[in-house]
């Protein structure tokens, strides 16, 4: 049996993946750790991922994914890294060994390509405590892989120009250099774009994670059906289009979100909250407030169990 948790980790993604196993240890993995540190909140059960896993009795993960560079994605991963033992590390990018200290800018207040720059540093800090821990620290790769006898993931990764830009812009700081701004710029805003998505198959069931890279950006790209498919960007307005929607065919779809508006943050949006709605049978979000088409609630996830003859069973925990 496949159970996949989605952490309500409030504004944020963690998403569990524990393969129980008759004739061997469960297997598993976890994609995302949320932020490193949530304000507790009245009526909200939002929790940083590691108390997740301890809750749920993970001991050790066999596969920990980061698929981009922003906090409430990577945050959470260093508390994990240092309790947890982690067999495996993927991410898009990796720092190169001699990288420097980057530091953010001391006469701009541009809030995008320094928080880049402070993502960038924990990253490094992430793989160096993974490496010193016995982790395999990889870089992610367009490929499908058999994780087990009867799990696989495959990993899509966004488009060459993306990454290509990424690597130019992440070499240059992490080697003391200062890109061209425009440039800069750029790739810090390319982020969630950079998002790597995957999916999972199991017994003939699969679930789509999409990390926060916009609907409009692989609309246009080979898609498959699945059956859960997790929005990416955390349901805003940039997060789905309807045809994009009506090609994957998701019987259930799951927003990550919080239960209380964050300023200049649309969570989900109405509007695509309205068509998702009208396209997908079940659609449930790990927290959520009051809106016309969805009542105010809060939980510690989502958890669906997938059976060995493609059954499953979904429930709010």
């Amino acid at each position: 049996m496949l159970e996949v948790f989605f952490c309500n980790v409030g504004d944020g993604d963690a998403t569990l993946f524990v393969e129980h196993r008759a004739d061997a240890p469960d297997y598993v993995v976890l994609v995302d750790a949320g932020r490193p540190y949530l304000e507790p909140a009245e009526g909200s059960l939002r929790k940083e991922a590691i108390y997740f896993l301890k809750a749920r009795g993970v001991k050790a993960i066999d596969l920990l994914i980061l698929t981009h560079l922003h906090i409430d994605h990577i945050g959470g991963a260093m508390r994990i890294l240092m309790n947890v033992p982690v067999k495996r590390l993927v991410t898009l990018t990796l720092p190169p060994e001699d990288a420097e200290w980057v530091a953010p800018s001391f006469v701009s207040t541009e809030k995008s390509i320094n928080g880049l720059c402070c993502m960038l540093n924990i990253l490094a800090d992430l793989v160096r405590i993974a490496k010193a821990r016995g982790t395999t620290v990889e870089l992610a790769k367009a490929e499908t892989e058999r994780l087990t006898d009867r799990l696989s993931l495959t990993t899509i990764l966004p488009k060459a120009d993306v990454i290509e830009r990424q690597a130019l812009v992440f070499d240059a700081l992490y080697h003391g250099i200062t890109p061209e701004h425009d440039l800069c710029y750029r790739v810090s805003k390319e982020r969630n774009p950079s998002s790597l998505m995957h999916r999972f198959t199991y017994a003939g069931r699969s679930v789509l994670l999409t990390g926060d890279r916009y609907g409009f950006d692989w609309e246009d790209e080979p898609v498959v059906p699945c059956d859960i498919l997790k929005l990416p960007h955390h349901g805003d307005p940039k997060s789905m289009t309807p045809p994009l929607l009506a090609r994957l065919h998701p019987a259930f779809a799951v927003i990550s979100c919080q239960n209380n508006e964050k300023a200049k943050k649309d969570r989900p949006n109405a509007e695509v909250l309205a068509f998702v709605q009208k396209a997908v049978p079940t659609v449930l979000c790990t927290e959520n407030r009051a809106m016309p088409t969805l009542p105010a609630a809060t939980h510690n996830g989502i958890r669906f169990a997938i059976g060995s003859d493609g059954s499953i069973v979904c429930s709010i925990e």
